[in-house]
């Protein structure tokens, strides 16, 4: 081991101090305490050398140093150079928080010699860094002006960061207070308390103290730091207001305008401000609220009206409260005196009589009773207005003056009674109504009119109009109708009051085209007429065009050809066989469809299945007035006409080696014109490659690798199952990029500080085994490391270059990270780290740490003392001795400073009145090679020594007003003081009189304090002092001279304490109203007066206008007294004064009403219901008018309006009470003739002339229960199968209830009600029977009852008739090409073209429909005729009924051989009903027996012809036997026929029929002349369709379910209701046997029904009805009478015969 041979040298830098100190020790020397011990202030920067240490040593090794501990060099940095060591400051030091290091270090060399230790102390000095702070800066604080002494007013919190400074030790108060008399004061350096000098509110009330504390640093300079205090003095409440001049009253009268001044409450206060204000209130003995008090003033005015009747005093407590809480009450009484001001009354106000027109002069007809609350001193007077017809007596009686005449048009008389007093006027409004007298008959004029066929049933068709001279109510009409000419008597309605009539049944022009009314008119009196009205019908195309189908399908092959028929018959028709006309729309709207004029659909265009697979097309069929729309879908058929086509025939796609197996790689796509599926395949198999059939996407199936094969050419087919194509996929393969390499991973280089920019320093070098491409192409970029730009690398070279000057003292050493990349994709990159070390050179000049720093010194510091030391700091480092420096001024200051310590001293005294400001320029110089320098500019302030008094400046004289403002600054004393003080102390010494003047202690402001009298004291001299607050303080004074000017002082005042004015409304603008006079006791100026409205108390603003030089009040806007009565003016009278007085009087002005106001009534109209039965007397409902008048002008009696027929109408019914507007019931009405009445009501009113208004009143009419149903007809004729029934409805009776709603609801019931009857009846009057029945005929007796409460019955039951058949003997069979719509649109034609076929040979035979069954485009009807219609009338109820045989109808419709009918009837052919054939029901053609009487002579005939010749009887015998065989061979022939080849199951079957008629069935069979008077309509209420089904041919059967309507007689008129509802039959359409009844209940015997002898009006047989009838043969005998030639059927029971038909008709 070696020991060091040689010494340590330390150099200790003080860098704050700038002094070197050097030690040289020898190392075996045990450290001497104190000798290594380092000072640095906390202020010193980081960076700064503290301590040099050389080390003597000559071993030839290389020395080693060390920090002990390690964690000191956090805040010192060791620096080895060789044998000399430095330490620098690395981290700033904070007293606060370190003051103290203790650190070792350690020697050591590279040879193992022993290592030796120096131990080192760091002490840190404090610096005075911070001044003292308050925490808030700002306080402000309230604190009352009796608050006690040493009260606490504040507590403040001061501190200072820095530690040993006494921050915040001395604190005072600088400014703020009163100076000499100090409120204030500081208490331990943190509380403000009060002083003994109290606060007083009236002398100052707001302080800003400015506080100040000082630290007391042991070293630098003194900190300070200040806060405000603001503190406000609050006044205390001292004195209680009090009311003078108590008590307090005063007298007015009761009619005193609102607004009038009745007292003025005076009240003393010695507060001052806001407790010294009073505010006045009423707090009790305000009786209705009629009197006000000014809040600021005390002046009570009255507020509303007074009435001494009333309240005759008032007795107002009053109390008066001052701005600190204080009151005090007194009591003010008002009496109020009485004067005369009550009008006449009258017990009625409004008065109706009722008189005949006869009545003769002079006759009293009422008395007018009125009185006068204020006694007989004031009598009244009568006058009545108009007096023409009437007059009235002194004592008030009313006499008729003149005859009086009603039909003349004069109903009633309005009359007005003028009652006067002395003073006021009141009015009774007398209604006088005349009675008529009826002497005219009424005169009917003739009318005719015009009435399509269309219109609707309700419209109104005529109007009947009457002429009657006499008045109402002899001139109202009662309407009715006697009888209708060709139709029943309810087919028109009339109004029984307007005489407007009404159509009630529907018009058909092809029925009836005329019809006469005969009707009745009533006056209501004796006198009654009849006049006739003729109706003509027009006729109306109302047909629609109908289509069989409303929807059609079809299809179509896309290769069809223009004008190709897709259907070739729309299947439309119209009724009315007008031309019809088609246009259609289509969509697509690509015109490829037209239609024809003959209704055909055809192709238009090329079709294309492939562009529009499907066509809707919407056909309208127009018959020039009416539309019908069907709807067509045409498919399109597609055909396969096109191959596949790929989007793309050649792809090409790039795809990286490196892609893993099922990487999709492309998709192709074909499309099919034609619309069909493809699938994709490759042509042959490719081992890297898939491909998805369905969707044409090829995928990878193993890795592909780029050296191997870089391309593949892939074939892939597309095929729709018929035709293929092929497509070519290029595939090619795409290499991957790999990551660069640098040569190196580290570098270092050096380059000196300050290097020029572009300089080269060293290059890094990258390689990359990419070959090709932008894969090998490199880039290099620096990514981190720098921060200071010092440095840029050439992209391409890799070399690295100076961007800016490196500077040492940024930066010592920079580490870059560089980066180099390939340009591949994606790209590829690697970095290297470069280390590049900085040299230091002497580029740096001494730092100071500001250029300009400022100190101050009082101005009697001594010579010799030190004021501040300076310091610089250098960045260069300490080679070479580049941060050493040295301290110089060449200033002319009397100052010096230390070369090495910086230290500034005083050499010469100093005075701050003669310079109060030094600059002194510093230089530092450092020691470096070049030598470089730094300057500083100390300024140094010399701050003052308090020893001249204050001047004051300028004079203080001046002049004010006396009536100068309390409060209001005078001037301010202006000071100077050479010394350097800013704060002053004013105080008044002598002059100030009764402290009228106030001199602000801190500001010299001077202000009056009280109200100046120039009377008392005209001048004010006053002596003023100025102090200063130097330490000793110095004073000044001087006086002003105060001179106080006169000024106005006189109000104007009015002639009279208030002014009452009235005006009537709407007078003209410009209306002088009245004139208010003031007088002043000023002159001049001050004494001229000018009048103002200042302000309203009530009424409308802008409505009068005073002319200010003479006080005169007039109108500029129109007045109305409704909108306003009274207006309360508040009136201001100002003098010419500056500034002017002013005084203000109220001014009523009252608006005097005229009459111009019309009764208004509360609603527009009014309504209301009342029952029919409601009692006489009884109050139906109040319509209320209002009148804005006032008086009588706005008094109001209501009447009715008798100058209207409606008024004259309601007067029958309803009455007004005049006074009220209550309306009473007089006379109940019937609903029945009047629903609702609308009459005229009058509101008037009882002004001069008088005012009035109308309002319609409509009074509803509720029904009751009050008429019985009543049959219409009462006789019903119908017939029923008895065995196979279509519907259970027989027929349908109705009946008519003149009641409403509930009331006039019926329902039906048999009488008597038997519950096992055969029949039924529902509450629609449908009688119903499912029961078999074995009777021929029934006779039934129904009942109808209402709804209401309790139920009404009807007098006279209905009747009903029911004869039976046998279905199979008497119903044929129509097959109508038709739809089911519309057959029922033509079934009333198609009914009356069999009826008049049959009647060729059965004259008063009538046909009836029973079944119908819906084919979807065809019908099959089912009817029926009866012989004759002698069962029609009720008298023949005991006749029998005879039906016509199938046989009977078959044959007259001469059927051909398709069994179509071929008989014309009147030129009409069987073409519009579209008949595919006819035939019977049943499968036996059966014929009604001879007429008798013809029988009986054909017998006589053959007996002649027998006596002639025996020999020709067997010529006979022979001829007969021949025909018979050839008849009976072609019979057999029929009767084996086929009737139906083949049927389809119904797709719609009718459940229910409906009828739409009010009409009877009797009604629609009633013949007259051989035609059919009226008919029936009835509607399907349900259809819907059935699944179809194919079923073989079946026969018929009976039981299939067939559509069927009432079978009293066939529809007119049926319309499908949208909702049908669908059943579907369970059995073949016709069968091969009889009906099959096995599921139907057996009809049960029929029971006698007992009809009432009173039925009809005729006596009738209390026997059973229904005669019993043989029972039927379903296996007759048929054979041929030898005699006659008649063909018959006979019963092998009974062996009795029907006769079927004649050998010839046999023939056919």
């Amino acid at each position: 081991m070696h020991s060091f041979d040689g010494t340590f040298t330390f150099w200790i830098i003080l860098s704050s101090l700038s002094t070197l100190c050097q030690s040289v020790l020898e190392i075996s020397d045990p450290p001497a305490p104190g000798d290594k011990t380092i000072r640095i202030e906390e202020n010193t920067a980081p960076g700064n050398e503290i301590f040099i240490m050389t080390v003597n040593y000559d071993n030839g090794g290389t020395l080693l140093y060390a920090l002990i501990p390690t964690r000191v060099s956090e805040y010192i940095e060791l620096v080895d150079n060789g044998n000399q060591a430095t330490l620098k400051l690395k981290k700033a030091l904070d007293f606060e928080v370190t003051k103290q290091i203790l650190f070792s270090v350690r020697v050591s060399d590279n040879l193992g010699s022993t290592p030796d230790i120096a131990e080192f102390v760091l002490n840190v000095l404090p610096m005075n860094e911070h001044p003292p702070t308050f925490s808030p800066s700002l306080i402000f604080q309230r604190i009352v002006e009796n608050t006690p002494y040493d009260a606490l007013v504040a507590t403040l919190t001061c501190t200072d960061p820095d530690v040993g400074s006494s921050g915040c030790s001395n604190m005072r108060i600088t400014s703020g207070d009163d100076g000499i008399q100090n409120k204030f004061k500081v208490v331990g350096n943190q509380q403000i308390r009060t002083t003994n000098t109290p606060l007083d509110y009236e002398t100052k009330m707001l302080y800003n103290l400015i506080i100040e504390a000082t630290d007391a640093p042991p070293t630098g300079s003194v900190r300070t730091g200040t806060m405000t205090l603001v503190v406000a003095v609050d006044p205390v409440n001292e004195f209680t207001p009090s009311i003078v001049g108590q008590p307090l009253g005063r007298r007015i009268d009761e009619n005193v305008a609102p607004g009038t001044e009745v007292l003025d409450v005076d009240v003393t206060d010695n507060d001052k401000g806001d407790h010294g204000k009073v505010s006045f209130e009423i707090t009790a003995g305000n009786t209705g609220d009629v009197f006000m008090i000014m809040e600021d003033s005390g002046q009570i005015f009255t507020k509303g009206f007074l009435d001494y009747e009333t309240t005759p005093s008032h007795s107002l407590t009053i109390r008066v409260t001052d701005g600190g809480g204080s009151s005090s009450t007194a009591v003010a009484s008002i009496t109020l005196e009485n004067v005369d001001d009550n009008p006449p009354e009258c017990s009625k106000r409004q008065l109706q009589k009722s008189i005949a027109e006869n009545t003769t002069v002079g006759s009293k007809i009422a008395a007018i009773d009125c009185s006068d609350k204020d006694g007989s001193s004031f009598p009244l007077s009568y006058r009545i207005f108009p007096q023409d017809y009437f007059d009235i007596t002194g004592s008030g009686d009313l006499q008729v003056k003149r005859g009086l005449v009603y039909d003349s048009g004069t109903y009633s008389h309005s009359l007005t009674v003028e009652v006067r007093d002395s003073v006021h006027t009141a009015t009774v409004n007398v209604l006088i109504l005349l009675t008529p007298v009826n002497d005219f008959r009424p005169n009917f004029l003739a009318l005719s009119v015009d009435v399509r066929e269309d219109t609707l049933i309700g419209a109104e068709i005529a109007t009947v109009s009457v002429i009657d001279s006499d008045a109402y109510p002899d001139n109202v009409h009662q309407f009715s109708i006697v009888s209708v000419e060709n139709g029943l008597p309810d087919s028109f309605l009339i109004d029984s009051s307007s005489g407007k009539i009404y159509l009630a049944h529907k018009l058909d022009y092809e029925s009836t085209t005329f019809y006469r009314i005969t009707i009745s008119v009533d006056d209501g009196g004796v006198y009654q007429t009849t006049g006739r009205v003729n109706v003509y019908v027009q006729n109306v195309n109302d047909n629609r065009p109908m289509c069989q189908n409303s929807v059609l399908t079809a299809s179509v092959s896309e290769l069809a050809d223009a004008g190709f028929v897709v259907i070739p018959n729309l299947g439309c028709s119209d009724r009315d066989r007008d031309a019809l006309s088609y246009s259609f729309n289509q969509q697509p709207s690509d015109n490829r469809f037209t239609v024809s004029p003959f209704g055909e659909l055809k192709v238009n265009g090329v079709l294309n299945y492939e562009d529009t697979p499907f066509y809707s097309i919407e056909i309208s069929i127009n018959d020039g007035k009416f539309t019908t729309v069907m709807s067509i879908a045409v498919e399109i058929i597609n055909q396969n006409e096109w191959p596949p086509t790929f989007l793309k025939s050649a792809v090409q796609v790039s795809i990286p080696e490196n892609q893993l197996p099922r990487t999709p790689v492309v998709t192709v796509s074909a499309i099919d014109r034609d619309n069909d599926r493809l699938t994709y395949n490759f042509r042959t198999t490719y081992r890297n490659f898939l491909l998805d059939s369905n969707s044409g996407e090829i995928f990878l199936t193993t890795p592909l690798d780029r050296e191997m094969e870089d391309v593949y050419e892939l074939h892939v087919l597309a095929s729709d199952g018929g035709r293929q194509s092929t497509a070519t996929v290029m595939v090619e393969v795409i290499d991957v990029n790999e990551p660069p390499q640098f040569t190196k991973s580290n570098y270092r280089f050096s380059v000196n500080e300050n290097t020029a920019s572009g300089q080269t320093i060293e290059s890094v070098t990258a390689d990359d085994k990419d070959t090709t491409g932008d894969n090998m192409k490199l880039s290099y970029s620096i990514v981190s490391g720098n921060g200071e730009s010092f440095f840029q690398i050439n992209p391409n070279t890799g070399k690295l270059m100076v961007d800016s000057p490196p500077d040492y003292e940024v930066a010592t050493e920079v580490l870059l990270v560089i980066r180099a990349t390939d340009k591949g994709t994606p790209q590829q990159s690697e970095v290297c780290s470069v280390r590049i070390e900085i040299k230091d050179i002497n580029d740096n000049q001494p730092m100071f740490s500001s250029s300009t720093i400022q100190i101050w010194i009082p101005e009697d510091v001594a010579v010799g003392k030190s004021v501040t030391q300076i310091f610089a700091s250098d960045k260069d480092s300490a080679l070479n001795g580049n941060n050493k420096m040295s301290y110089s001024s060449d200033s002319n200051v009397p100052f010096e400073i230390d070369p090495s310590s910086g230290v500034v001293t005083v050499t010469n005294d100093l005075d701050r009145e003669t310079t109060e400001r030094y600059e002194m320029i510093v230089i530092a110089t450092d020691k470096g090679n070049l030598q470089l320098s730094g300057t500083l500019t100390v300024d140094v302030l010399v701050t003052d020594v308090n020893d001249n008094p204050p001047s004051v400046i300028g004079t203080y004289d001046t002049t004010i007003p006396e009536d100068f403002a309390v409060g209001i600054r005078i001037f301010s004393i202006k000071v100077q003081d050479p010394d350097d003080n800013r704060n002053f102390n004013f105080s008044i010494l002598t002059g100030n009189i009764d402290s009228s003047f106030t001199l602000d202690p801190t500001d010299g402001y001077l202000i009056l304090s009280s109200k100046l009298d120039r009377e008392l004291v005209e001048r004010y001299e006053i002596v003023i002092q100025v102090a200063d607050v130097g330490d000793p303080s110095f004073s000044t004074s001087v006086t002003t001279t105060i001179n106080i000017d006169d000024v106005n002082d006189v109000k104007p005042a009015f002639k009279s304490s208030s002014y009452d004015f009235s005006v009537k409304e709407h007078t003209m603008l410009a209306t002088t109203v009245g004139k208010v006079e003031a007088t002043d006791g000023d002159e001049g100026e001050n004494s001229k007066l000018f009048y103002s409205i200042a302000t309203l108390w009530t009424g409308g603003d802008g409505m009068f206008a005073i002319n200010q030089s003479s006080g005169e009040i007039y109108t500029i806007k129109d007045l109305d007294r409704e909108i306003e009565s009274q207006y309360l003016l508040w009136i201001r009278v100002q003098d010419g004064g500056s500034p002017p007085f002013s005084t203000e009087i109220t001014v009523n002005i009252t608006v005097e009403d005229i009459n111009d106001q019309t009764p208004v009534f509360e609603k527009q109209a009014y309504k209301a219901s009342i029952l029919e039965n409601l009692a006489k007397g009884s109050k139906i409902l109040t319509a209320k008018a209002l009148d804005l008048d006032e008086g009588l002008n706005g008094e109001v009696i209501y009447e009715i309006d008798f100058t209207t027929q409606e008024g004259i109408l309601a007067e029958q019914f309803f009455g007004v009470r005049s006074e009220s507007g209550d309306i009473i019931l007089k006379r109940q009405v019937d609903r029945e003739v009047y629903q609702e009445l609308t009459f005229p009501m009058i509101a008037r009113d009882s002004g001069a002339p008088p005012r009035s208004s109308k309002v319609n009143v409509t009074i509803e009419i509720i029904d009751v229960n009050d008429n019985r149903p009543q049959f219409l007809p009462q006789f019903y004729n119908s017939e029923a199968s008895m065995t196979d029934y279509c519907d259970a409805v027989i027929t349908t009776v109705i009946a008519v209830d003149r009641d409403s709603e509930a009331n006039a609801v019926i329902s039906y019931r048999l009488n008597p009600t038997e519950t096992d009857s055969l029949f039924q009846v529902d509450n629609f009057g449908n009688v119903k029977s499912e029961n078999q029945l074995t009777e021929s005929k029934y006779v039934l007796q129904i009942e109808s009852f209402d709804g209401g409460e309790p139920p009404l019955t009807s007098l006279k039951d209905a009747l009903v008739r029911i004869d039976t058949f046998e279905s199979e003997m008497v119903v044929i069979t129509f097959y109508l090409q038709l739809t089911l719509v519309t057959y029922l649109a033509m079934e009333n034609e198609f009914i009356d073209h069999l009826q008049e076929v049959f009647r060729e040979d059965f004259p008063t035979s009538y046909v009836r429909r029973w079944c119908i069954k819906d084919e979807i485009q065809s019908v099959i009807v089912h009817v029926y005729a009866v012989r004759n219609d002698i069962t029609n009338d009720v008298k023949n109820l005991q006749v029998e009924k005879t039906f016509l045989k199938n046989g009977d109808l078959i044959e007259r419709l001469q059927l051909n051989l398709n069994e179509i009918p071929t008989v014309l009837v009147e030129g009409k052919t069987w073409d519009r009903f579209q008949v595919e054939k006819v035939v019977p029901l049943g499968k036996t053609l059966l014929y009604s027996p001879p007429d008798p009487v013809t029988q009986a002579e054909e017998k006589d005939d053959l007996g002649l012809l027998l006596g002639l010749t025996f020999g020709l009887l067997a010529f006979l015998i022979i001829s007969v036997l021949i025909v018979y065989l050839a008849w009976r061979r072609k019979w057999c022939k029929n009767r084996d026929f086929n009737f139906l080849n083949s049927s389809k199951n119904p797709r719609v079957q009718i459940i229910e029929i409906k009828s739409l008629s009010d009409k009877s069935p009797d009604d629609g069979d009633e013949m007259t002349g051989g035609k059919i008077k009226g008919t029936k309509a009835t509607s399907i209420l349900a259809v819907s369709p059935l699944k179809h089904t194919e079923l073989p041919k079946p026969e018929r059967d009976t039981n299939e379910p067939l559509l069927n309507f009432p079978r009293s007689q066939a529809p007119v008129f049926m319309k499908t209701s949208p909702n049908l509802s669908i059943q579907r039959p369970d059995t073949p359409v016709f069968g091969k046997t009889s009906p099959d009844y096995s599921g139907i209940s057996s009809r049960q015997e029929f029971k006698s029904v007992t009809l009432s002898p009173s039925l009809f009006g005729n006596p009738m047989s209390n026997t059973s009805t229904p005669a019993p009838t043989k029972p039927v043969s379903f296996n007759p005998n048929r054979g041929v009478d030898f005699v006659t030639g008649w063909m018959y059927e006979e019963d092998p029971e009974t062996k009795t015969r029907k006769w079927l038909r004649t050998p010839d008709n046999a023939s056919r």
